[in-house]
């Protein structure tokens, strides 16, 4: 006879056998748990394991657990935060915008608006293309509208999907939208400092959580740093001229590339530049994967909270095998002005928060 274990989920016990995926038990008992892929990539399924062990499903000392790989071996307290239900939409494209030599964006004209939290992504199934996830981005200049979503995607070698944005994946192209996903959404009510660290086109969701957290609370101390490869792949500089505006946030742009054109630009690795942290401050990371498990080792070591979602690439030989990927991209075409940031005419449920940025190819 199986052991049974307890399993309290948000202060509500339930039996469990020991041995049991974590995601397959508590479906089949009515817990309503997000999932999206089963193969503990794209992380929709992500909890925090409050106390208890459990095999497989994190890395050791991490206490977010993916729950499609995680298996139920003692009593075990896991928190699911509360965020919007995928929906699936049907869209089209807007348009496609050359933003920089390898970052494309896209803009996704729906139905009705969409009820998502800044940092959480889509995904986004062109006609006659395989699925991609991608993460709705705030507007890089003016505001947002409700029925509009911008999403930024780099340009991968042999990327099926990428390589066809603006050639056979035009304005008028039809596409099937499922989301929102993801749990390293913005959290309110957070009153210490927050600190942003993204790589390449992991720009995009880290700009979404800085909107959020502006409008939130204007005055907060904010660091957020940002690498690209090389000065041409800066193409969030009008953001960041934007976040510029309030006093207590520190911008620390970066390449890989050297580069003698602008001093205030930094080199090296992003870890080199994160600031001391603090229990009291929270992280937020994407880009990547080498560069946000680092930044995750570093937050858990300062007993600061940190939050990522995984950020894998793929290529054409792999894209049929049902892996999540995620790029990002800028969509807005610039404006001869930047206006004041401004929160959605309807975001997901949070007055203050602002229309979410996005992540891609996963």
């Amino acid at each position: 006879m199986p052991k049974i274990c307890k399993v309290t989920i948000n202060n509500e016990p339930f039996l469990a056998n020991c041995g049991e995926l974590l995601l397959d038990w508590a479906l089949m008992n009515g817990v309503d748990l997000p999932h999206d892929c089963r193969s503990g990539i794209c992380g929709a399924c992500r909890v925090r394991k409050v106390d208890g062990q459990v095999f497989g499903g994190h890395s050791p000392g991490d206490d977010m657990i993916h729950a499609c790989q995680a298996r139920i071996v003692s009593d075990l307290e896991i928190a699911i935060e509360a965020a919007p239900e995928p929906v699936a939409l049907s869209a089209e494209v807007a348009q496609t915008v050359q933003l920089a030599p390898d970052v494309v964006g896209v803009d996704i004209e729906l139905p009705k608006p969409l009820d998502y939290l800044p940092g959480q992504y889509c995904k986004l199934q062109f006609q006659g293309f395989p699925a991609r996830s991608y993460s709705p981005t705030y507007p890089l200049e003016g505001p947002p509208h409700d029925r509009i979503l911008h999403f930024h995607i780099r340009k991968v070698t042999d990327g099926q999907v990428s390589s066809a944005l603006g050639r056979e994946i035009r304005p008028g192209h039809r596409v099937k939208l499922t989301g929102p996903y993801g749990r390293a959404f913005f959290r309110p009510d957070h009153s210490g400092r927050i600190v942003l660290v993204a790589s390449g086109t992991g720009f995009a969701p880290m700009w979404s959580v800085a909107v959020a957290a502006i409008m939130e609370q204007p005055q907060r101390e904010m660091v957020f740093i940002v690498q690209a490869r090389s000065i041409r792949s800066l193409y969030m500089h009008a953001a960041l001229c934007r976040l510029a505006l309030f006093p207590n946030v520190t911008l620390l742009p970066m390449v890989s590339e050297p580069q003698q054109i602008s001093h205030a630009i930094q080199g090296g690795r992003p870890t080199d530049h994160l600031p001391k942290l603090t229990p009291d401050d929270v992280v937020y990371t994407a880009g990547a994967p080498a560069m946000t498990d680092a930044v995750a080792r570093i937050a858990k070591a300062a007993g600061a909270q940190c939050y990522t979602d995984p950020f894998v690439q793929q290529a054409r030989t792999v894209e049929q095998a049902g892996l999540m990927s995620r790029l990002t991209g800028w969509l807005s075409e610039p404006k001869s002005g930047s206006a004041p940031l401004q929160p959605a005419q309807r975001a997901a449920p949070m007055p203050r928060g602002v229309a979410a940025v996005g992540a891609g190819n996963r």
